[in-house]
């Protein structure tokens, strides 16, 4: 089976703290109670599209979850999913071929029917990779994804289309049921259907694509009815909305905070906002504040930060031990400490502990600060050339700047390795062209609830392909393994297995686990974070004081 590939898009905020933060109008605030109730919240980073198969960041993922309603969503404490459009899904023989019931009587905002066919079209549509979307590759999973994939030039120009537009695993059986035929067996893959990329999307919408990316038409609690992009977006209670998750106010206003410019917690202070948390420097006095301490929420995050080598190159990191020799020689608790304030904690696992299913602390051997034993493996890996420099290449983020000029110093007092960073503000479209020499910045939170979900984009399909230029069969055959077995529960087990092979072979160094954390006023009530993205779950809160 091809491995799902999750590489969602985070900023450097929200790898350390849950940036996206609801809040209230400053009216609201003052206490005035005619018109509709309205949370306010913000965005961090321009949103482009709100088409949901192209939706790969924080920001637009978190509107898209109330404007669209997808087959399952996730518990906030559990993380499991539960059906939600779906009526049910049901695996056949060896979880090749599944049967998805959805739910009758379900519409759009404009009136047409959430069918099986609503369903199918958005599938075909972002699996057909002519349209160049974001979520394309979460298609891989399904028969026929590969003829629905154009030939491309060295350039990366479309040299031919694909051969099909229409996957040929979905089958509409009738009105309400879909069946879907995989690649390969996959026992998680009811799992991953409450991702973005997998909601239905309206015939309205395909026939213009373009005014859909900015005027949705979902299926959820909230409609999009005004969108400057670049500034601010507002969507309005869906009066006819069918189904139970949805809030007791009126409207959701997202205001724009560009990263690194402005911050919400100046508003916040000010009574403007409901909810917010502080910049780095205020994250103390924050927390020294009697009255604001009882108004806090928090929990463990799930986005990982991890340092990659290009192992598509020669090098030293081409040798583990060279690998093991940088790893411990990362004071992971003391950079964190002083320099994230309690928003991050020191990984030492691939999977996040306890976040998801088959999360384990401590399947990194080398994830712990030790001067001496790095000394030692830097020694048995022959040394670092004389007179050169470890390169550490990054993104344009003047935080994560800080975090990595920190690592380069720890290593380089440590194991004497000189070294430069590398800030590259087309940082993604490098990695992906494997243009790094050296080391490089990585950050991630998951799709989905399952550990199979950290771990399969590591699986490169050939010697020297991928980000990191790392290929292990034994690794990618325990994947397979893995997505083939009976149960889900066994599943589980053997990608547990498979994050063994991934710690012994050590291709990657965990640095941190974002840390989920938000302040709210006194109006707010039920204020419950997102167990992936960290971001205030907008369905779940409460107004108690409009």
């Amino acid at each position: 089976m091809a491995q799902i590939t999750s590489r969602i898009t985070a900023t450097a905020g929200v790898a350390a703290v849950a940036l996206t933060l609801a809040a209230c109008s400053p009216s609201d605030v003052e206490g005035a109670t005619d018109g509709p109730v309205t949370v306010e919240t913000w965005i961090s980073q321009d949103m482009e599209t709100l088409f949901p198969g192209d939706a790969g960041s924080y920001d637009n993922i978190s509107v898209l979850d109330v404007v669209y309603d997808g087959l399952v969503r996730y518990d906030p404490e559990t993380t499991e999913p539960y059906n939600y459009v779906a009526e049910s899904i049901e695996p056949g023989a060896e979880n090749l071929v599944w049967t998805i019931t959805i739910k009758p009587g379900l519409t759009f905002q404009n009136g047409e029917p959430v069918d099986a066919e609503a369903f199918a079209r958005a599938w075909n549509y972002t699996a057909d990779g002519d349209n160049g979307l974001y979520s394309n590759y979460f298609f891989s999973i399904i028969e026929g994804y590969d003829d629905m994939q154009p030939e491309t030039g060295d350039d990366g120009e479309i040299v031919a289309p694909g051969a099909v537009d229409e996957l040929a695993g979905l089958e509409v059986v009738d009105d309400l049921t879909l069946r879907v035929t995989l690649n390969k067996p996959f026992a998680g893959f009811a799992t991953v259907l409450g991702y973005t990329g997998f909601f239905p999307v309206a015939q309205e919408c395909l026939d213009d694509v373009e005014a859909c990316a900015t005027e949705p038409i979902g299926n959820g609690p909230f409609q999009v009815t005004e969108w400057t992009q670049s500034q601010e977006l507002t969507a309005e209670k869906w009066a006819d909305y069918p189904l139970d998750e949805t809030p007791d106010y009126d409207a959701i206003h997202w205001t724009e905070y560009a990263t690194g410019e402005t911050s919400s917690w100046a508003d916040f202070q000010a009574g403007q906002l409901d909810l917010s948390f502080p910049p780095t420097a205020e994250v103390e006095a924050a927390r020294n504040d009697p009255e604001l301490s009882q108004r806090y929420v928090e929990r463990p995050g799930s986005a990982l930060t991890y340092l990659g080598f290009s192992l598509y190159d020669d090098g030293p990191w081409q040798n583990v031990e060279f690998r093991k020799a940088i790893s411990m020689a990362i004071d992971r608790e003391g950079i964190i400490s002083s320099l994230g304030s309690g928003s991050a904690t020191p990984a030492d696992s691939w999977v996040v502990p306890g976040g998801v299913p088959g999360g384990e602390a401590g399947t990194c051997e080398w994830c712990t600060y030790d001067p001496d034993a790095a000394e030692e493996a830097l020694r048995r890996a022959g040394g670092w050339p004389e007179g050169e420099k470890l390169q550490i290449s990054l993104g344009d983020d003047a935080a994560e700047v800080e975090y990595f000029t920190a690592i380069g110093n720890s290593i380089e007092t440590v194991l004497g390795i000189p070294y430069e960073l590398n800030i590259d503000p087309d940082y993604f479209s490098t990695r992906a062209a494997q243009g790094y020499d050296g080391m490089f910045r990585n950050n991630w939170f998951p799709d989905y609830p399952l550990n199979e979900n950290y771990l399969s984009f590591y699986a490169s399909g050939e010697p020297g392909a991928g980000h990191f230029g790392w290929y292990s069969k034994a690794f990618e055959d325990k994947l397979d393994e893995a997505a083939q077995a009976p149960t889900l529960d066994e599943s589980i087990d053997l990608y547990q297995e498979a994050e063994g092979i991934l710690a012994e072979e050590f291709p990657t160094i965990p640095f941190r686990w974002s840390f989920s954390a938000t302040y709210y006023s006194e109006r707010l009530d039920n204020v419950v974070l997102n167990p992936f993205s960290g971001a205030p779950m907008l369905r779940a809160v409460e107004v108690t004081d409009a």
